[in-house]
């Protein structure tokens, strides 16, 4: 049985919250959701707009895997959260975005952040944050919202299901064995991935361009790997982050700094 969803009005992370519980011991499955954030962040210290209206959820996990095997937990979270969207009549329609991002209409529907830390024990956990667009979405950003797509799940029911779906597809995962991050769950995952056998641009952590190229696939290793002019390249989750060579009218654009090659 999992321990009890604490929920609160207001909160300055979900993932500080998560993480000081992890250092105090407490069990996996252990969560927190806010209806408000004043300091969320996002992959690569990008700050993450949490404005009310949504869902800020963050689940703590001990997955017993073998640490080559530790990035392939937000493949697993992600797979996790579909589980629990398709479960309120979205089945099929939100997406995977290689690789840390749900969308739906090719639109962001909600974020995925996981990071790690340490108990007073010395054992290792985990903390997926996660948020999800229920009843607002950036304007600026060409994101969607649940409601958008005729969803209304009450606020609780919602983080309650991401929950349960998080660790429930984190316990197959681990139990799945293998080395490899993508073991167990690679055909799930590329089931749900979106723009693959697409035309995709790779851009550096700074916004350049490095290749454009259809999605081949993820390996099991979980690189992106793209059909470039001059023959498959794989990337791995530091090294690039992917577009849509096309994407749908009002998405954010494609940023190409200026001196680009």
């Amino acid at each position: 049985m999992l321990p009890p969803l604490q929920t609160l009005e207001e909160v300055g992370s979900t993932n500080d919250e998560a993480r000081a519980l992890g250092r105090s011991g407490a069990p996996s499955g252990a969560a927190v959701a806010a209806r408000r954030q004043t300091a969320g962040r996002g992959r690569r210290g990008h700050t993450w707009a949490s404005p009310e209206g949504n869902l800020y959820l963050s689940v703590l996990l001990r997955p017993a895997v073998p640490p080559s095997k530790l990035p392939g937990l937000a493949a697993a979270c992600g797979l996790g959260m579909l589980d629990a969207l398709d479960g309120f009549g979205l089945s099929n329609v939100p997406q995977l975005k290689w690789p840390n991002d749900v969308l739906a209409r090719e639109r962001k529907l909600a974020g995925i952040l996981v990071e790690a830390g340490r108990d007073e024990a010395g054992e290792t956990f985990a903390v997926c944050g996660v948020g999800v667009n229920i009843e607002r979405a950036p304007a600026n950003l060409g994101a969607i919202c649940l409601a958008d797509l005729g969803a209304a799940p009450s606020f609780s029911a919602l983080a309650e299901a991401l929950r349960d779906g998080i660790v429930a597809r984190t316990d197959a995962w681990a139990a799945a064995g293998g080395i490899e991050p993508l073991a167990g769950i690679r055909d799930d995952y590329l089931a749900r991935l979106t723009w693959l056998g697409q035309q995709v641009v790779a851009l550096s952590p700074e916004g350049y361009v490095l290749c454009r190229g259809n999605l081949l696939a993820v390996d099991l290793w979980g690189r992106a790997v793209v059909e470039a002019p001059d023959g498959p390249r794989s990337f791995s989750t530091e090294q690039v982050s992917l577009r849509s060579a096309c994407p749908p009218t009002g998405a954010a654009p494609t940023r190409v700094p200026a001196g680009e090659l």
